[in-house]
């Protein structure tokens, strides 16, 4: 499965932080995409920030928005396979990104990075 996960992420294509494009959610959402062909984010239509956050002050909070479309969390990280979306507690606040062995990749206004797994909150199982 890294082998796959390595795939997707190099397939990203580099470019700015965008709201709607090029952001946490729509980096996480592609490389699930990439593993399971399915486009969980194909209902979610968004082009700023405020728009992003309303739809997640909609829902309660971002966990909350994502188990809206991928079911319920589970803290137990370690049963996740690598490319599982994963939700982040960072000092930025929360953000989304993929798990990836002993870390998290996520997008974040400066670029992907590699993120320690102690600051994975959540994650979702989407292979069923």
């Amino acid at each position: 499965m890294q082998l796959q996960v390595l795939q997707a992420l190099n397939k990203w294509q580099r470019r700015d932080f965008d709201y709607g494009d090029a952001d946490c959610c729509q980096f996480a959402g592609f490389v699930v995409k990439e593993l399971t062909g399915k486009d969980y984010l194909a209902d979610f239509h968004y082009n700023s920030e405020d728009e992003a956050n309303q739809i997640i002050k909609s829902n309660g909070d971002l966990e909350a928005t994502v188990s809206s479309v991928l079911g319920e969390s589970t803290t137990d990280i370690n049963s996740l396979p690598d490319g599982s979306p994963v939700l982040l507690d960072l000092p930025e606040g929360s953000a989304m990104g993929i798990k990836f062995g002993n870390y998290a990749v996520g997008l974040v206004k400066k670029g992907m990075t590699k993120i320690p797994n102690q600051h994975i909150s959540v994650g979702w199982q989407v292979w069923k």
